[in-house]
């Protein structure tokens, strides 16, 4: 048999095991979005502890891809919640591997001492799954 014929047979497999292998993973990628209300006086501090403790724990944590503290601006459409001012964005390869994360030893830290002492309560939290995305590289990103 040539070589071109046994490398095509063998990217044609391939392509064909690829969707069997995406689908027994289960869902793609999770954001859990928690807007929380801190407290005045509190956000310099919830910065400084977000970088601090928070990450580098969370970071951890098998399944764990990306964390985001963002600060409310505006409401470009429709109103605002007239108390959240920070959401915390977490991302993982599933929702199972996140909730093993909240029993993690790191957890008591990354989220009761980092963040939610910081917090006015009660916050809301929203979970979303990834069903399409784009990624832009950036301009000094290598190759």
């Amino acid at each position: 048999m040539k070589r071109r014929t046994v490398f095509e047979k063998l990217l044609a497999a391939a392509a064909a095991a690829a969707p069997l292998a995406a689908a027994a993973a289960g869902p793609g990628p999770i954001h859990l979005h928690t807007d929380v209300h801190v407290k005045a006086g509190e956000e310099k501090q919830l910065i400084e502890d977000f970088h601090k403790l928070f990450l580098p724990r969370i970071s951890k944590a098998p399944g764990f891809i990306d964390a985001k503290l963002v600060k409310f601006v505006k409401a470009n459409i429709g109103k605002a919640h007239p108390h959240h001012n920070y959401r915390l964005i977490q991302v993982f390869q599933s929702e199972a591997l996140r909730e093993a994360w909240t029993t993690a030893d790191g957890h008591k830290v990354a989220w009761h001492t980092a963040i939610e002492s910081h917090l006015k309560t009660p916050f809301d939290a929203f979970l979303f799954e990834v069903v399409a995305e784009h990624k832009k590289r950036r301009a000094n990103s290598p190759r």
